[in-house]
């Protein structure tokens, strides 16, 4: 199976019109030879880690946090059935669906991708992590080794100033403020490094998509930039002949801050995830 190193698939990426390309915002706040951790919105739930691998200094290369169902090959079913949702529409499956040969096609191309995302992720050297919820006993202690060794993996990154990427809600970021259960994972690891006498830098990165991307609006995305059509487009719009509105992605990157606690409550943490997580929702609703 073909398999790219974290670098050159991001400028694989980066240069080629196969995704949608982020502007970066920011970067200067963003600290070099430092521990280093990005946290960054949900939208989407799949795509924003992409975008802010491509808007970020590639060098280091990030750690992201990843769901334990594309980091592990024996969770296949799982992961085929994200794939094909996300790269395939329901309308698309459901009409496929109707004809065996392009049925055929669908369920090899996804199996493909699949098999395509798994042998690359061992590559990109994530941290993976049990998210879902366990199904029997023997799955809930799974679940807390996995998380625990995760956890270790990641302060070991961050102490070789090796930049990680967590979303610090596990979802909606810019909707769950105000949510009641909160994961406390960010200032733990800010505290972990306290203790060996090492300071967390936290970066919000904030992902800002107008339209938002989607099946719908990939399209768009894409062909923005070629350049033709782009300039194309803008003439027509010159011209008063056909409107176009470009499509927006941008990837801004707040000046960094840090955990003020050494021996916290659960309150202060959940405190302070919150206050990130505002901060990160004012950004996104700025403009």
């Amino acid at each position: 199976m073909l398999t790219f190193s974290y670098r050159n698939s991001i400028r694989i990426l980066k240069y080629l019109p196969i995704c949608p390309k982020p502007k970066a915002v920011g970067l200067s706040n963003i600290p070099k030879n430092e521990p280093t951790i990005y946290v960054y919105n949900h939208i989407t739930k799949r795509v924003e880690p992409l975008f802010l691998a491509l808007a970020a200094p590639s060098d280091p290369p990030i750690r992201f946090f990843v769901d334990i169902k594309v980091a592990q090959p024996e969770i296949f079913t799982e992961t085929h059935a994200d794939v094909k949702n996300s790269v395939f529409s329901p309308s698309l499956q459901e009409k496929w669906s109707r004809y065996a040969l392009r049925r055929k096609i669908l369920e090899r191309a996804s199996r493909l991708l699949t098999r395509f995302l798994i042998a690359n992720i061992s590559g990109y050297n994530f941290i993976p992590v049990f998210v879902h919820e366990p199904r029997s006993p023997e799955e809930d202690a799974r679940r807390r080794r996995i998380n625990r060794e995760a956890l270790k993996d990641c302060v070991m990154s961050l102490e070789s100033n090796m930049p990680v990427a967590i979303a610090p809600s596990g979802g909606y970021t810019h909707q769950e403020a105000t949510k009641s259960s909160v994961p406390t994972t960010l200032p733990s690891l800010a505290e972990m490094l306290q203790k060996q006498g090492k300071t967390l830098k936290i970066v919000p990165s904030v992902v800002k998509e107008k339209p938002q991307v989607c099946h719908g609006t990939y399209k768009r995305y894409i062909a923005d930039r070629i350049l033709p059509y782009r300039l194309c487009r803008l003439l027509l719009d010159r011209l008063k002949i056909k409107r176009y509105k470009r499509p927006r992605l941008t990837v801004e990157f707040l000046p960094p801050v840090t955990f003020p606690f050494l021996d916290s409550t659960k309150e202060d943490k959940v405190r302070f995830v919150q206050h990130l997580q505002q901060i990160m929702y004012d950004v996104l609703n700025r403009d």
